[in-house]
Parts: structure tokens; sequence; C-alpha cells
């Protein structure tokens, strides 16, 4: 009697679409009050119409509601998306605001530096050259010392620059003097060129 009840409430009502577990179910259901018979049956099966309905209006609204929830949790992931994506590129636009007024400051602060430093080397050179007893035009002529050229290089160039300005001024001394010059004088010579060069230091 079971499988006559599934048969005839599947061919009622599967327009609700409803599946075969539920109308196994039902069937077996309706075959345990005992009241089910073949004579009956068709008046059973058609009474099982209002129940059924609203059975399949539950699961559909149970379907839906479910539905509807993941799809707002779907939207909502989107919408978490969406503002993570969105905020590197605040970031990168506050980023951005920030730099446009510090890369001015810092192009002038660098350009400072840079001309204190070359103010600094310069007087580094003219106190070394002062310190060596170069002339002033020796000096106004300018010195061959390369931006690369540390201190102790300075020093040395500077040092060897004073050796040929003492050396010319003997010469020139020399020229202006007779061969039969006294011995004395050529010694005050040699005494002032010694005391002339800069310190072994």
């Amino acid at each position: 009697m079971k499988e006559k009840i599934f048969q005839a409430l599947k061919q009622a009502y599967s327009n609700l679409g409803l599946s075969d577990d539920i109308f196994q179910g039902h069937s077996e259901a309706l075959e345990a009050t005992g009241l089910v018979t073949e004579d009956n049956l068709a008046t059973i099966v058609a009474a099982q119409k209002a129940f059924l309905s609203s059975l399949q209006s539950g699961i559909d609204k149970r379907v839906t509601d479910a539905v509807n929830k993941a799809r707002e949790k779907k939207e909502e992931a989107k919408a978490d998306e969406g503002g993570d994506s969105k905020q590197p590129d605040i970031q990168k636009m506050i980023d951005d605001a920030i730099a446009a007024r510090l890369n001015p400051l810092q192009e002038k602060l660098n350009s400072y530096e840079v001309k204190e430093a070359k103010a600094a080397r310069a007087n580094l050179i003219m106190s070394k050259a002062k310190e060596l007893k170069i002339s002033q035009g020796r000096i106004d002529e300018g010195f061959a010392i390369s931006e690369d050229m540390d201190e102790s290089a300075i020093d040395s160039y500077l040092s060897k620059v004073r050796q040929n300005e003492v050396a010319k001024g003997l010469e020139d001394k020399g020229s202006a003097f007779s061969l039969s010059t006294p011995e004395s004088q050529g010694k005050e010579m040699a005494r002032e060129w010694a005391e002339s060069l800069p310190d072994a230091n």
C-alpha cells in the first residue's frame, strides 16, 4: 500500500517540485494511520494538497532565505574587498601630497649642504695655503685640486706648490747675482730657503 500511496502522491503533486524523499516519507506516515484503502486512496491523496503545498511553500521560503543570506554575505565580502582595495589609493594620495611638500624642502636642503661643503673646502685650501706661506699671487692663480682629493692629498699638493715657489724664488735671486757671490751670502740664501720650506709635519 505504501508504494501505491507514493505513486499517487507523486503523480498528483509533481508540479510542486517536492523530492521523492518527501513523497516517500509522507506515504509512510499515511500508511501508518491504517486508514488508507484502495477505495479511499484518491480521496486521501486529494486531501493532502493543502499540506503538501504548505510544505512546498515552507521549503521555498527556506531556500529563498538561504539564497538571500548567501547573497548578502557575498555583497558584504565584496564591499570589504572594495574598501581594502581603495585604501592603498587613499594612502598613496596622502603619501604623494606629503612628498610634494617635502621634495622642494629636501632639494633646498641638499643645495645648501653642497654650498656649505664647497665653502668649507675652499676655506680649508685657503687656510693651508696661508699656513704654508704660499704667496697671494700664486693663490690668485688658483690650484689644480680635484673634488676627490682629501685633506691629506691637499696638504701634499700645496706643499709641492710651496716648494716649487721657493725654488723659483731662489732661482730668480741667483740670477740677480754674479757667480762671484761671496760664500757668506750664499749660505744666507740657503738658510732663507730652508726656513721658507714647509714643515715636514
